[in-house]
């Protein structure tokens, strides 16, 4: 219980920073349930940190991954194809359920655990691989290339939501 209370303040301590984020952009930020894009979205590389952080919001809240894949929102009359924000709603800011009803935690300070040893793959997990397992495993769509404006974005918005994280805290100590 006390992770989920330390998440409740975090996500209250960061929302207003991506809303200054927003601000400073000259948009509203908005996590409602739009329908997600037919296809993968493409950005052009961001050209500020606000930039970058409004447009990993956008593809986290839209970007269908060009999947074919559908799910149907709570209060909503239709299908929509697949995004993140399927299963991380309202920006991954709540602790989110997948479509399949597995509980998900919130996303705030989750890029302070990356990178991370899984030992059920026996292998290091980045941030970026943690994006890619996400779009193929659970959109079921074509994730972005590691290097492409469209991952950057989503690590710069997932950065953005563990501000004030502690950073690399299950690193091992570097010994000289």
């Amino acid at each position: 219980m006390k992770q989920h209370s330390t998440s409740a303040a975090m996500a209250a301590a960061v929302r207003p920073a991506l809303i200054m984020a927003f601000a400073a952009a000259g948009t509203a930020m908005c996590f409602a349930a739009v329908p997600p894009k037919a296809g993968p979205m493409t950005v052009k590389p961001a050209t500020s940190m606000e930039q970058a952080v409004q447009d990993g919001a956008r593809i986290f809240a839209q970007d269908s991954f060009g999947t074919k894949q559908t799910w149907v929102p709570e209060g909503a009359f239709g299908s929509h194809l697949m995004s993140c924000a399927a299963c991380h709603t309202d920006g991954g800011v709540p602790e989110g359920t997948s479509p399949a009803g597995a509980h998900l935690p919130s996303l705030i300070g989750a890029a302070s655990n990356y990178p991370k040893y899984k030992a059920k793959k026996h292998t290091v997990f980045t941030l970026e691989r943690q994006i890619v397992h996400c779009v193929r495993a659970g959109v079921m769509g074509k994730p972005p290339g590691y290097n492409s404006p469209e991952m950057v974005d989503l690590v710069v918005y997932l950065t953005a939501l563990s501000k004030g994280s502690v950073m690399g805290h299950q690193m091992p100590a570097v010994t000289h």
